[in-house]
């Protein structure tokens, strides 16, 4: 199954969201694309991310909105990764604050801080600005993703990170709140692991401003045509670095004006 393409055609595309698709299902991680689609562009992994949401959405699974990663530089170092990348979210990966996850479930997940926003209208690019996206915004909430890499040891780039659609598996939201008022760049957080610190950032941390890259993520998608709808999730970014976990850890970040989230790995 694990063949080099020489080309990169329609078949080569639905062929490796065929083995994203069961890598995730089956918990067993594929070689990175450096081995089996070494000519893969970045253009082409959104093909095949693409590819990937069309099946889930085939299967009955609900788009809840997107993500941004690689929005801060402790991130772009760790995945090799020179600028923001963006995936989709499902409704079915979303979990209550205090769950409990089995890693049975999944590969190999690390943790991250986020900020969330939740659209209260349409948000289309090109040239939206910073202004433009917080207006577009109803309310702000603090965030924990939980990412697992379908690739094995989390070999990754970005081709690899995209075409993972972001590497999504997980995500929890807390208590949102109207955006006015507060400046998301000064939002604190403190990430811990077992009652021990692992993080604490701000959400400067994300492109200097989680607006901007909510701002980014709009351009992004209107360069081919698409947008963000009224009631979808926008993760924004990671505030910390990404922070693995075990059987039995227990994360909890609290954030400054937004309260605090928790998840537990079983």
């Amino acid at each position: 199954m694990e063949g080099v393409f020489k080309m990169i055609t329609a078949e080569a595309i639905d062929d490796l969201a065929d083995r994203y698709l069961a890598a995730e299902a089956d918990r067993i991680a594929l070689e990175p694309l450096s081995v089996i689609s070494p000519h893969l562009t970045v253009e082409e992994a959104y093909r095949v991310q693409m590819a990937i949401v069309a099946r889930k959405v085939g299967a009955g699974e609900r788009i809840a909105g997107r993500k941004v990663g690689a929005t801060n530089e402790a991130i772009q170092r760790a995945m090799k990764i020179g600028e923001p990348i963006y995936g989709h979210l499902f409704s079915g990966q979303r979990i209550s604050n205090g769950a409990e996850v089995s890693l049975s479930e999944l590969i190999h997940p690390r943790v991250e801080g986020e900020i969330a926003f939740t659209l209260r209208r349409d948000l289309e690019g090109p040239g939206v600005t910073a202004a433009d996206a917080l207006d577009a915004v109803g309310t702000v909430a603090a965030a924990i993703e939980i990412n697992d890499s379908r690739t094995r040891g989390w070999d990754v780039g970005m081709r690899e990170v995209v075409a993972d659609n972001g590497v999504a598996a997980r995500f929890l939201l807390g208590e949102g709140r109207p955006a006015d008022g507060l400046d998301l760049r000064e939002v604190r957080v403190v990430m811990e692991k077992n009652g021990e610190e692992a993080a604490r950032s701000s959400g400067a941390a994300i492109l200097g401003d989680p607006a901007l890259s909510l701002a980014w993520l709009a351009n992004k998608i209107g360069e081919g045509n698409g947008g963000l709808r009224a009631g979808e999730v926008v993760l924004a970014g990671s505030m910390t670095p990404m922070a693995p976990v075990a059987v039995g850890d227990l994360v909890e970040a609290s954030f400054e004006g937004l309260g605090s989230l928790s998840v537990r790995f079983r």
